[in-house]
């Protein structure tokens, strides 16, 4: 091998070559690094709706959750109202008979 015409080419060739293969990994380099760009965009764009119906969907469950809140404390309210007339009236019956218990022993 001879060092002024290496794999026998002229040193011009040699630089020649090695510009063209390294103009073609960076045109390789940009044209993938530009199709990763415009894939991430599209799926950060897909993760973007999807996180927009995700929350959508929590206002819904939340406002879903609330009136089921609300309703069971108003049923909370009415079941201490009956418990209190129940009660109450409990203690009339319980008057009631001890008044006539009291009237059969005369």
């Amino acid at each position: 091998m001879d060092m002024h015409h290496p794999f026998g080419f002229e040193w011009g060739d040699l630089v020649a070559i090695f510009t063209l293969v390294g103009v073609v990994a960076t045109y390789a380099n940009l044209a993938i690094s530009r199709t990763a760009k415009d894939s991430n965009r599209s799926e950060f764009e897909q993760l973007a709706t999807s996180i927009a119906k995700l929350n959508e969907t929590m206002v819904k469950v939340n406002m879903a959750l609330d009136s089921l809140k609300a309703d069971r404390e108003s049923t909370n309210r009415r079941l201490d109202k009956i418990e209190a007339t129940a009660d109450r009236h409990d203690i009339q019956l319980a008057r009631i008979e001890e008044h006539v218990m009291t009237q059969d022993s005369k």
